[in-house]
């Protein structure tokens, strides 16, 4: 909203029938307005207009949603619109403080389409999140199978946006190309690793250390602008843990966690910097660990490192698995019979030892190579069968059902088998993340993975019992003043 938009919206006199009924009858169900202006203590923030003083006339929408849920009714639905149109892109009910009963916050940044949030689900966890992706197939693919997403630039977002006030946690997975075996690796350039510590400590100073000392002035927007010097600037997303960790923090005491996701190859001298600057802010413990999917069951091998980090006491538990999980082959994951081959890269010449150059084949009866978007090439050498969406998803950890095809709603056609693999290529496997959020909030995690493994490889694709996050439903104004009578 612009300035002169509020300005316009404060002075426009506009009497309180925004619950669409009698003034009269409502005016018992507002706050004390005996002055002639009314403050809700929700002020001006930045660019955005949450309540400002507002005019006699005219009540504050987050205070009127508040005022409802203190009085047990539900949201009206034209406040609700007004709420999601000032918290934009974010809910509009993220505005209002948590009650008691309501699901923690969680905000996904990079989210793709859906690996943490299954990871969440296998674990039984009953969170209110929402997840950012710049990919509007991921978002597709991760709203179809019940997930909430914003299609957006991350880098344009404030973690600092008041709708963020009562965040408990944020996920990040940046995009790994510009550090993996699969990627460019541009990341690992000299200049790169110079700039990307520059950033990283910058965000530090900007954030005042998460409110602990004075904010250096420097913008968040400026901070992102540094990774454009960089040979690879996609390796600068890194940087995006510690602005939305550190910015988050500047809200107060709701933080209490982070994780990330990226590829192993993150250098050393990266993850020292994120835990330097993370403890400068006060985080008390911040724990980097190295992980394959093969070794919790995953029926492909993924390398991954993955950050935890806590502001207060110690990482509740632990990712090791305790009793090894049982090693789960390629064949047995789909149903193959033994003696099967994959072939990942066609017909090739022969080297100088009489076997094909570089390596194009692996045994089925083993766990199988990682798996990157190149996959939708592979196929069974005994009859030159490719692998379909639902079992390159199963070798990555998803249940056979998951929706990798949906149709897309802008093309109204489905989404390509191209990009349906590129995301599982790129994807958290569910048991390894759910593994990491276990160990990250004191959730038992182990027998819950073995459980879930037996639905993705076991052939019962049950649903798991799970909590709903709870819904707003529509109201009346009539329903507000007759909870007031």
């Amino acid at each position: 909203m612009t300035r002169t938009q509020t300005a316009e919206r404060i002075t426009e006199s506009i009497r309180v029938t925004g619950l669409g009924s009698d003034p009269k009858g409502l005016v018992h169900l507002l706050p004390d307005h005996s002055g002639a202006v009314a403050r809700c203590g929700f002020t001006d923030w930045h660019s955005y207009v949450v309540c400002t003083d507002w005019l006699e006339e005219r009540t504050c929408p987050v205070c009127l949603a508040d005022l409802a849920l203190d009085l047990g009714a539900e949201i009206p639905s034209d406040v609700l619109a007004e709420l999601d149109q000032i918290a934009a892109p974010w809910p509009g009910r993220w505005l209002l403080r948590p009650r008691e009963g309501d699901s923690e916050r969680i905000v996904g940044v990079f989210d793709g389409p859906g690996g943490w949030n299954e990871a969440l689900r296998a674990l039984g966890a009953r969170y209110d999140a929402v997840g950012l992706d710049l990919s509007g197939d991921a978002c597709v693919i991760a709203e179809q199978a019940g997930h909430r997403r914003i299609v957006t630039d991350v880098t344009l977002l404030d973690p600092e946006h008041p709708a963020l006030r009562w965040v408990a946690g944020v996920i990040l997975s940046p995009p790994c190309p510009a550090w993996s075996t699969a990627g460019k690796r541009g990341g690992l350039a000299a200049r790169s690793l110079e700039i990307l510590t520059a950033m990283l400590r910058a965000a530090g100073e900007a954030s005042g250390y998460g409110g602990l000392r004075e904010r250096s002035g420097t913008t968040w927007g400026e901070v992102r602008a540094m990774a454009a010097a960089m040979p690879d600037p996609g390796a600068g997303l890194v940087a995006e843990v510690l602005i939305w960790a550190l910015g988050l923090q500047l809200h107060g005491e709701s933080l209490r966690w982070v994780a990330m996701e990226q590829s192993a190859n993150l250098p050393v001298q990266v993850r020292e910097t994120v835990s330097s600057e993370l403890a400068l802010a006060g985080w008390s413990q911040q724990q980097w660990v190295e992980l394959d999917a093969a070794d919790y069951g995953v029926a492909t091998r993924r390398h991954r490192v993955f950050l935890m980090a806590v502001r207060h006491g110690r990482i509740p538990g632990s990712v090791r698995p305790g009793t090894p999980f049982a090693e789960q082959t390629f064949a047995a994951a789909l149903g193959w019979g033994p003696g099967e081959r994959v072939n990942t890269r066609g017909t090739r010449g022969l080297g100088p030892s009489g076997r094909p150059k570089g390596g194009n084949a692996f045994s089925a009866d083993r766990t199988g190579w990682c798996l990157t978007g190149k996959a939708r090439g592979w196929f069974r050498e005994s009859d030159g069968r490719r692998l379909t969406e639902a079992e390159a998803g199963q070798l990555v950890g998803f249940l056979p059902s998951y929706p990798w095809r949906p149709l897309s709603p802008v093309s109204g056609k489905e989404i390509s088998r191209s990009s349906a693999f590129q995301r599982i290529g790129d994807v958290v496997c569910p048991p390894v993340g759910a593994a990491v959020m276990g160990a990250l909030t004191g959730r038992p995690w182990r027998e819950r993975v073995r459980a879930y493994l037996a639905r993705v490889y076991g052939g019962a694709d049950v649903p798991a019992p799970a909590e709903a996050a709870p819904r707003l439903r529509e109201c009346t104004p009539a329903d507000l003043v007759a909870l007031a009578a």
